[in-house]
């Protein structure tokens, strides 16, 4: 449904008086949708319900393009000097729990798999749900990569990204040591690098 002339008008109005806001790229591409400019007007008209919906929309969307645009960065500027220092640190410290399932480079090891099958209870107030934040993702590519992450690797990723909690702040709430939290949040980005190459590779 489009705007009539008096809903242009106030909108109009309401960006002139709130012009650093709307100065802002994220805000300005957010109220490209007229939807979006509707829940703003009945907001303004005093709207309790239509100020909860808008805050959730606008959070949904901020989560999406900010996690969207780091995997994009982790992608772009990932270094072979990091994956070195990786190989170097497995073959000196070859522990059984940090070893390799298979040399097929999906980053998989004995220890995560030892993990993955206790269930990971986390009480954090204001959790989203990891179905619910995987369905924000508009890119095919990215929604099929993040679904073939470990529970404990989306849980952590979400935290991290969604969230913005620090990783010892992600360390008290599962109960792992803050380098756990580090090393599970490096393989689970290097998965997502690894997989949405291969599906970019593929559609190309």
């Amino acid at each position: 449904m489009g705007l009539n002339e008096n809903q242009r008008r106030k909108y109009e109005e309401y960006v002139k008086r709130n012009s650093l806001v709307f100065s802002d790229r994220v805000v300005q591409d957010f109220f490209q949708k007229e939807d979006h400019i509707h829940l703003l007007l009945r907001v303004l008209d005093g709207d309790c319900h239509g100020q909860r919906v808008l805050e959730e929309k606008f959070r949904k969307f901020f989560f999406r393009i900010r996690f969207i645009k780091f995997l994009v960065s982790t992608i772009r500027f990932c270094t072979i000097d990091q994956l070195r220092r990786y190989q170097k640190q497995e073959s000196r410290y070859q522990l059984i729990f940090d070893h390799p399932v298979s040399g097929d480079g999906d980053g998989t090891t004995f220890g995560e798999i030892l993990l993955s099958t206790q269930e990971l209870t986390i009480d954090v107030p204001n959790t989203p749900d990891l179905v619910q934040f995987q369905s924000t993702f508009t890119n095919e590519l990215l929604v099929h990569a993040f679904s073939r992450l470990s529970h404990k690797q989306k849980v952590i990723t979400t935290l991290r990204y969604a969230l913005c909690y620090q990783d010892n702040e992600i360390a008290r709430i599962i109960g792992v040591s803050p380098q756990a939290v580090c090393k599970t949040r490096n393989l689970a980005l290097q998965k997502l690098r690894i997989l949405l190459a291969e599906g970019g590779d593929s559609n190309g």
